[in-house]
């Protein structure tokens, strides 16, 4: 599949906001326009890799050996394989554009394979990871960077059938955005970027978050920058902002 470079992706702004070099001109500048927006946007998603790379590290220090990974974008600047080279990896996204560009960049590491698919067909999904993953195994679960584009009637169908499907003892991480303080013309407009992107946009309470994800047990729950120890830092990339948000994390496990 060729990559279309004259349309902005959303993978590939991610990774450029990430710091990464696997996008074009017209992804950077897209991204500018919703930096304009949301003056924080790079902070919070270099929050949920930091994060996703946290989670990777605690897995492998845990003897993890299979990661399905739900809507992953572009697979670069520290993902899953990056500290777990000696698990299966599967990643996932439905933007065709994002697969071919990881296919290149997962071309040389075997034990990661990217699948285009929706994580709203989460059956199919599913189906695909028993064809790779050790069956009775536990299975480490992310869906960081993602719960919030999703809608609430998909989020529980995702919770419920991976719950089903997953062994006892597996594990997922999560993150979502809680809104704090929202200006309502340039959230509005930021928003509005965002869904011409394909990408609609959903604010969470913790307690929502516990509610949509059952019958997964969340074992811990915290803010990003908590997670990380960097309370002082997100305070000083906010502070004074119109649009203030937070990310939180949350590890699930589930059980027997």
């Amino acid at each position: 599949m060729s990559i279309d470079a004259s349309k902005p992706c959303i993978g590939r702004i991610y990774d450029y906001v990430l710091g990464g070099h696997h996008n074009f001109a017209v992804d950077r500048q897209e991204a500018e326009k919703i930096v304009k927006l949301l003056p924080s946007y790079p902070f919070l998603a270099r929050l949920n890799r930091w994060f996703l790379q946290l989670i990777a590290e605690r897995w492998a220090n845990e003897g993890v050996t299979q990661v399905l990974d739900l809507g992953s974008g572009m697979p670069t600047q520290g993902h899953f394989h990056a500290s777990l080279p000696n698990t299966t990896v599967l990643y996932s996204d439905n933007d065709p554009m994002t697969l071919a560009y990881a296919q290149q960049v997962l071309a040389d590491t075997p034990q990661a394979h990217y699948v285009l698919m929706d994580i709203r067909d989460i059956d199919l999904l599913l189906s695909t990871a028993s064809t790779l993953f050790a069956p009775h195994e536990p299975t480490a679960i992310g869906f960081i960077g993602v719960s919030y584009f999703i809608e609430d009637a998909f989020i529980r169908r995702i919770a419920q059938a991976t719950y089903e499907w997953a062994s006892p003892g597996s594990q997922m991480a999560v993150s979502f955005l809680e809104s704090i303080k929202e200006d309502p013309a340039t959230y509005s407009d930021a928003k509005e970027r965002l869904r011409g992107l394909g990408a609609e946009t959903y604010s969470r309470s913790a307690a929502q978050i516990r509610e949509l994800f059952a019958p997964w047990h969340v074992t811990e729950l915290k803010r990003l920058d908590a997670w990380l120890g960097l309370e002082d830092c997100f305070q000083e990339q906010t502070q004074g902002q119109a649009n203030e948000a937070a990310i939180y994390g949350a590890l699930l496990a589930r059980g027997e």
